[in-house]
């Protein structure tokens, strides 16, 4: 892999309009995901981990164990062995469940080789780099004291491969396989690691190489890719999603206002609700600061996702 600069965080273009997010749903719950399966949403509670339908009010869906604090879950790509029709969930206990969509039926898939708790970090690799297993990532946010984890690839039969480790301070909050169409980040591993106050980006190659490629004034959470195309969805609005614990809201943007930022990573801040693209370009990446606000203040963002 040629090398990536390493780039300062921009301020904020004055030629890009404000974007406020909405309030989509005041769920009640204390959330760390928002998941959307193609039919409905589900949300997963803090240390239940619980699997919640939206309603009002919400409806249990699934239970995994009660463990402090985060899990979170991604829906399964229903390829190169994964059946379709099912959720995978990292717990804090760094169990992986499969849990069966037609009827919430919760079972044990994988357990990563590691007894510290962790914050729940996973995506598929639908782009090939990492044989296109599910991706995995131990280290526990919150911190400075704290110091990294390590990155695991699981196979569609459970079998458990350990990438490599970064060493940022803090923990993995989030992983996200970069876009096929990335530049020299395509289809690598990018991890936002939360250290409290401050938090960084890393980025990790198939080989378990991990750099990082940015620092941030708060710490990271929530990283989704804006499609560079727009998809068609069915029985949703296209648009982020961003769920926060400590108001219980599911917060929303429609996909208009995040045109301009098409076939970027987005990336927003657990406390303070800020948020930034990052974007390739041949040889390098960059990072912009951008004006997009939530409803309210003292925030406590947990995940996000795109839809459409």
């Amino acid at each position: 892999m040629r090398a990536l600069a390493l780039f300062a965080v921009l301020l904020t273009s004055a030629s890009a309009p404000p974007i406020r997010a909405t309030v989509f749903d005041h769920t009640g719950l204390r959330l760390t995901d928002v998941v959307w399966t193609g039919d409905r949403f589900l949300y997963v509670e803090n240390t239940t981990n619980a699997l919640w339908t939206k309603g009002s009010p919400p409806t249990l869906f699934a239970s995994m164990p009660r463990v402090v604090e985060e899990a979170r879950c991604k829906v399964s790509p229903g390829t190169h062995g994964f059946p379709a029709g099912y959720l995978f969930c990292h717990s804090p206990d760094n169990v992986i469940y499969r849990v069966r969509l037609v009827d919430g039926t919760v079972s044990v898939f994988a357990r990563l080789p590691s007894k510290a708790i962790a914050d729940g970090a996973l995506d598929f690799d639908t782009v090939g780099k990492f044989g296109f297993r599910l991706l995995a990532a131990t280290g526990r946010s919150g911190a400075e004291s704290r110091r990294g984890g390590t990155v695991y690839a699981v196979s569609a039969g459970g079998a458990v491969h350990q990438v490599g480790s970064y060493s940022a301070r803090g923990g993995a909050d989030e992983l996200i396989v970069a876009p096929a169409r990335f530049g020299n980040a395509s289809g690598r591993i990018v991890l936002t690691v939360d250290a409290g106050k401050t938090g960084s980006l890393v980025l990790m190659d198939e080989r378990g190489r991990a750099r990082t490629i940015a620092k941030l004034p708060d710490g990271p959470n929530p990283i989704v890719a804006i499609p560079a195309a727009a998809q068609a969805v069915t029985g949703a609005q296209p648009g982020l999603y961003a769920t926060d614990t400590k108001s219980t809201n599911v917060f929303f943007v429609p996909a208009s206002k995040l045109r301009r930022y098409a076939g970027s990573l987005l990336v927003g801040s657990e406390l303070k609700g800020l948020f930034w693209t990052v974007t390739a370009g041949a040889r390098r990446l960059s990072v912009e600061r951008i004006p997009l606000t939530l409803p309210g203040r003292g925030f406590n963002l947990e995940n996000a996702i795109y839809v459409g």
